[in-house]
Parts: structure tokens; C-alpha cells; sequence
């Protein structure tokens, strides 16, 4: 019989799944909305300067990179959220966080979610640094910050520990149960 805490604990992953193939649908409309973004601007041309935010410069430059930038980062987001929804119907299947293959995985999910971020971050940063140095336009006095997030990364490999922790509690259990 499976104790009322397992069950609530349970059922945040089946809700934690379903938001994850949620965010990872998302995340691939957006990707795909700015390849097609991408594609149309030739066809754009100029037509969209001083359209766009005119207000704070927005030209057809800051579009292309705000669209490759922002595919950059719909790809990475869409990784990490295949990546958890693997990890959560595993531990829906397995009926615990607390064993250690589910640990392991909860590992892998945090350390995969600070390299993703990482490399989204040098990525986006590059392609940055590549529009800058061939754009006359605005770019230069645009607001172009690039951030690391670790704490989602961080949650993951802590929370491994914890279900390790369990797992070898109920393991030391269930060997002196014998």
C-alpha cells in the first residue's frame, strides 16, 4: 500500500510531467516561429525599420539577431524539457523518486540543465558579439545582457541526493527486513 506522502509526491510529477511536454511543445513552436522569422526578413527588407519599436531603434539588424537569439534559446529550453519529462514518466513508472536509477537520472537532468544554460548563454553571446561587429546600426546601444541560471541545475542535484538518501534507506530496510 502506498503512503498518502508517496502519493502527493506522485502526482507533483505527473503534474511536473505534463508541464514539461507543455514547455517543451512551446519551446518548439517558438523555435520554429523564429526560423520562419528568420526566412521571412529578406523578404522584409527595410520596409520593417523605424516600424518596429520605433521608439527604441528596433531595426531589421535587432530583428535577425532577436530572432536567431531567441531560436538559441527555444532549442536549449526545449532540450531541458525533454530531458524532465524523460526523467518524470520514469519516476511515475518506477512509482518512487527514491530509487537509485531515478537518482542517477535526477543527476544527469541537473548537470545536463547547467551545461544547456551554459552553452545557450556562449552561444547567444557569440552570435551577439558576430552581429555587433557587422552592424552599423543601433545594435551597439542595445541592452544585449546574457545570464547563466544554475539554481534550476542546482535543485536537480540536490533533489538527487535527497532520493539517493531515500533509496538507501529503504534499501538498508528492506535488507533488514530479511
Amino acid at each position: 500500500m502506498m503512503s498518502k506522502t508517496l502519493s502527493n509526491i506522485l502526482t507533483v510529477f505527473k503534474v511536473a510531467k505534463i508541464v514539461a511536454k507543455v514547455a517543451f511543445i512551446l519551446c518548439l513552436v517558438g523555435s520554429i516561429g523564429c526560423l520562419v522569422g528568420l526566412l521571412c526578413m529578406p523578404f522584409v527588407g527595410d520596409s520593417v525599420s523605424g516600424v518596429l519599436f520605433p521608439e527604441v531603434g528596433f531595426d531589421l539588424s535587432s530583428a535577425y539577431l532577436a530572432c536567431t537569439v531567441g531560436a538559441i534559446a527555444c532549442v536549449g529550453e526545449a532540450i531541458l524539457a525533454f530531458l524532465a519529462e524523460h526523467y518524470f514518466k520514469n519516476v511515475l513508472t518506477a512509482g518512487t523518486p527514491f530509487a537509485l536509477e531515478g537518482a542517477k537520472e535526477c543527476f544527469r537532468l541537473g548537470i545536463a540543465s547547467i551545461i544547456v544554460s551554459v552553452a545557450v548563454s556562449i552561444l547567444a553571446g557569440g552570435v551577439s558579439f558576430v552581429f555587433l561587429l557587422f552592424s552599423e546600426s543601433t545594435l551597439a546601444e542595445s541592452n544585449l545582457s546574457m545570464s547563466i541560471s544554475l539554481s534550476t541545475g542546482l535543485f536537480f542535484l540536490f533533489l538527487s541526493l535527497i532520493f539517493k538518501y531515500g533509496a538507501e534507506l529503504q534499501k538498508s530496510s528492506d535488507s533488514e527486513e530479511i
